[in-house]
């Protein structure tokens, strides 16, 4: 790590492009005359001339202050360079953890760091959960992009997340922060406590810290735009709109067996009094919208611990130690039974015209006399909304700690060292309520003539009655009913060593050689112990999944080089060249790797930096990838041979007839729900990713008080690790659309049921194919005093501006389809996900007035349409919402400084009470919107303060 006492101003002139010249950063008083030690991620190498080998930015402390995020993904999640992940609204996917994504490549591609070394990992993936990072600790945050596997090792292609916490803190710091919406719903609130001091004559220093955060719930249908769940239709004009919407799973039974009934309509659902009638797909369908959260209730403990202390002028201990407890639930509609039953057809469950109806529809020999006669129950495919059961929660508690010693030093004036040992344990507790036996409910639905008893009353069987909303008894709900407790355990450890220092000076520059050399170890180990109805599959409301038990550690030798070629010349006021390499051997990898970095930067004058940079990285594949039982999950696809996903001349008609789709409905039957049942799961003989980055940038600073810097970058990932066919839509589309192959490895993992639509889709993980994605990042800062001001003081102006364009984010699922590209900059929906904006830009303005402080970030969100649209397969006006516009988002608030240490916070965010644009539930959103993605809330009030003794 490279550390400097810099001047703000010298800092950005020597083209890091950091703290002030981004809106993000903690802006400097300019009042004051602030000098700060900068720790600069990016490079170990102690070395003023080089400062940066690849873009980055940070986000300051007072940042997060001046937004009232405690949080901290809320904010990362607003830099124009990333793209929003998990996070507060991440209710269905989700699981409690919130996480950052560089360039959008995927959590698992952005290695995350407290103080430059691995943190607590939260799930099998690896990633770490940033609700274990306490916001109120944080000295600033380093986001470097471009990769950086050389210097940092696997995990970060996309770039490397650096969270630098207070670690030399005197006396005791109180703060508190509360957050409420315009509707006065959705409470945040957080309390934290620090206290440090020095201690044997400043030799040493500790730092303790201790925090409590609370949110509370609100739910879908607490808000008009997510109360109903909705998808593109038609109107009752017949034009293109939004319609309520949701799923076939209803209170009254869906069945998707073609039985016909007296008066000729096909049975398709059941009134209260048992008898039938046809289905209505629009008005018949479940609004599932609002019973589930928008805001996910939390309640975390925090507890950390940082101190070091000079043995003698040759060595410095250090440690760290870190406690956080985080209980996210989830909350989902009521259990969605789609499952196979047998059924007695003269049940009194049924009304007249169901009994004839289903009469001498007997297929098999259910009862085991040998015959097949009305003695035998009849076959139905059915979906049933469990209501009466109650909604489905997921409870998930992450109890996780990390402790770190380690020791550095000088060596001699020109040499150091510094070597450290960590390990981090975590212990996540799923339990899941109100979920609902597959085997019980199909042995309850099997009854007697008479409905008064179980076909089958072994362990106590209750019949249940499912035929009509509202039938089921309590008896029956306690039969049927179960809960599940799933265990995850993580543990990884870490060795590092590395010495740095300067081994000859260069004639032409007059500066010496710096080096760095290390060694490290890593060993990650964790295993997932599925409740025993879970991994047996018995389970219809959550996902079934196998346990998961593996691990693999790393032996790795890294190095790096500074060579400061020419200094002080005519046209050469710098020039220097940086190189890195890492060779890794992975017990799961059959041979050794390597990573490899190099970057030139040349200052022509004092106010002009060019960089260039090119590395080559790879990423390993982790534990979840590796070794993850098979689970299942329901992502949001549409079937190519439904009503909705035929494309004549494109679709294969004969080939979805041949999977399972009856003659004459290929195109014409209607897809029975958004989300598709998928098997997911790890594959152990995946091989590493490997990734090319490019990247060159300029930095201008003509004044002391305005600087810019403009950046390319350009990234390419091959074997990218994903599921099989980059996900279960694509898999389905390169099926019917452009394999065509029954025999197909695509077309082999479909699963149709008797009814045409689509059963289970088996997509292990796979080295799938490429992922490339470009742009240029902008960020310019402007600063100027002013001689008039509150109080009869001066006062300060700070402007900062940073913007993203994007110009490629194209991903080929199946590397053996060169041609079968997906264009996804510009664009969101079931193939691309969460948008991916064109243009992102945030100008933070702020003033400081004498005691005062004035503050606004306005952000523009650049608009996106819909990935069938970018792709082809649909025109705009197929869709009565195509895309999500673009949106203008400001926030404001203000400051005071007391003169006792104490000091108090106001702001209100989404001041214009932008509301979110409403699109379709086939498009893998949540709350008819991408809810990380846009705020949610209209406006957000917060007070926050901060008492010092």
């Amino acid at each position: 790590m490279i550390k400097n006492k810099l001047s703000h101003a010298v800092h950005v002139a020597l083209g890091v492009g950091f703290a002030s010249a981004m809106p993000f950063a903690s802006v400097v008083n300019a009042q004051e005359d602030i000098i700060e030690e900068v720790v600069i991620t990016g490079s170990r190498i102690s070395r003023p001339d080089l400062e940066a080998v690849s873009p980055y930015i940070t986000v300051g402390a007072e940042e997060f202050t001046l937004s009232g995020n405690f949080n901290v993904e809320q904010k990362l999640a607003e830099l124009p360079l990333t793209l929003p992940s998990f996070g507060a609204s991440s209710n269905n996917p989700g699981d409690g953890t919130a996480r950052v994504d560089l360039r959008g490549l995927d959590t698992v591609r952005t290695l995350v760091l407290v103080n430059g070394r691995r943190y607590i990992p939260a799930t099998q993936t690896g990633v770490v959960d940033l609700n274990s990072i306490p916001a109120t600790l944080i000295k600033q945050v380093d986001v470097l992009t471009g990769g950086a596997s050389a210097v940092y090792g696997s995990d970060a292609l996309a770039g490397v997340v650096n969270f630098q916490l207070v670690d030399d803190f005197e006396g005791v710091k109180i703060t508190g922060v509360y957050d409420i919406t315009e509707e006065g719903d959705a409470e945040k609130y957080n309390m934290d406590i620090t206290m440090g001091g020095n201690f044997d004559d400043g030799r040493g220093n500790a730092v303790i810290y201790a925090s409590y955060s609370k949110r509370e719930a609100l739910f879908q249908g607490d808000r008009s735009f997510s109360s109903l769940s909705l998808s593109e239709g038609t109107n009752a004009a017949g034009n293109n709109a939004l319609i309520p919407a949701g799923s076939s799973g209803v209170p009254g039974t869906r069945t998707f067996s073609s039985y016909a009934l007296p008066n000729g309509d096909t049975l398709g659902t059941f009134n209260q009094d048992g008898s039938g009638r046809a289905w209505d797909n629009v008005a018949d369908r479940f609004n599932y919208a609002p019973d589930n959260f928008l805001q996910l209730p939390q309640e975390r403990y925090l507890i950390s611990a940082l101190s070091h202390y000079d043995i003698n002028e040759k060595a410095t201990v250090y440690g760290e130690f870190a406690f956080s407890h985080n209980k996210v639930p989830q909350e989902l509609a009521p259990t969605p039974a789609f499952t196979s039953v047998f059924v007695n057809p003269e049940s009194a469950f049924f009304g007249d015209d169901v009994k004839e109806a289903l009469r001498g529809q007997q297929t098999s020999d259910t009862n085991g006399d040998g015959l097949i006669d009305d003695n035998d129950n009849v076959y139905m495919y059915i979906g049933r909304r469990m209501v009466e059961n109650g909604s489905r929660q997921s409870i998930d508690t992450r109890d996780g700690f990390r402790i770190l010693l380690g020791v550095r030093g000088d060596i001699n004036d020109n040499w150091s060292y510094d070597a450290y040992y960590s390990f981090a344990d975590l212990e996540r507790s799923t339990q899941l309520n109100n979920d609902v036996s597959n085997s019980k409910f199909q042995q309850a639905i099997a009854v007697t003539d008479d409905a008064t008893a179980c076909q089958d009353p072994s362990g106590g069987c209750v019949p249940l009655n499912i035929f009509g909303a509202g039938n089921i008894t309590q008896e029956a709900v306690d039969f049927i009913n179960i809960g599940a407790t799933n265990i995850t355990s993580i543990e990884q450890e870490v060795i590092q060593l590395s010495v740095t220092g300067e081994v000859f000076t260069l004639p032409f520059s007059n500066s010496a050689v710096a080096v760095v050399l290390g060694y490290e170890r890593r060993e990650d180990f964790s295993n997932f112990r599925p409740d025993t109805f879970l991994a047996s599959g018995d389970v219809l409301g959550f996902n079934a999944g196998l346990p998961t038990s593996g691990g693999f550690d790393v032996q790795e030798f890294f190095g790096e080089v500074s060579v400061p070629l020419l200094q002080d010349k005519t046209g050469i006021r710098d020039l220097t060249f940086w190189a890195a390499a890492r060779v890794s051997d992975y017990s799961n990898i059959k041979s050794d790797v390597t990573s490899w970095a190099s970057a030139l930067n040349y200052a022509p004058t004092d106010t002009l930096n060019f960089r260039v940079g090119y590395q080559e990285a790879i990423r390993a594949p982790n534990v979840d990838e590796l070794f993850g039982g098979s689970a299942n999950g329901f992502p949001a696809a549409t079937d190519p041979c439904s009503a909705d996903g035929f494309q004549a001349g494109i679709t294969s008609a004969a080939l979805c007839e041949a999977t399972g789709v009856a003659p004459g409905q290929v195109g014409q039957f209607a897809q029975a729900n958004a989300q598709i049942e998928g098997t997911f799961g790890g594959n152990p003989d995946l091989t590493e990713e490997t990734s090319e980055t490019f990247t060159i940038g300029v930095v201008w600073q003509p004044t002391d008080n305005f600087d810019v810097s403009l950046d390319y970058y350009e990234i390419e990932i091959e074997d990218a690790i994903d599921v099989l066919g980059g996900g279960l839509g694509n898999t389905l589309a390169i099926c019917y659309n452009t394999v065509q192959d029954l025999n197909s490895e695509f077309c082999n993992t479909i699963q149709r049921r008797p009814d045409g639509n689509v059963n289970n889709v088996s997509i292990l993980n796979a080295n799938i194919g490429i992922i490339e994605t470009s742009g240029v990042d902008l960020n310019a800062h402007y600063s100027t005093d002013f001689g008039w001001g509150i109080g009869g003081h001066g006062s300060t102006l700070n402007l900062g501006f940073s913007a993203t364009f994007l110009d490629k984010y194209d991903t080929t699922p199946v590397a053996v389809l060169p041609n079968d590209v997906n264009e996804c900059a510009g664009a969101y929906g079931a193939t691309c996900f969460a948008p991916r904006p064109e243009v992102l830009w945030n100008l933070r303005s702020t003033l400081y007035t004498g005691d005062w402080t004035f503050t606004a970030l306005l952000r523009f969100i650049d608009e996106t349409e819909d990935d069938q649209i970018a792709l082809g397969t649909a025109v705009k006006s197929d869709f009565a919402e195509p895309e999500i516009g673009a949106e203008y988002y400001l926030d404001i608030g203000g400051a005071y400084q007391f003169s006792d240490g104490f000091s108090i916070n106001v702001g209100v965010s989404n001041v214009l009470d932008t509301e979110p644009n409403q699109i379709g539930d086939a498009s893998n959103s949540q709350g008819n919107t991408w809810p990380e993605a846009y705020p949610l809330f209209g406006p957000r009030f917060f007070a926050s303060f901060s008492y010092e003794l």
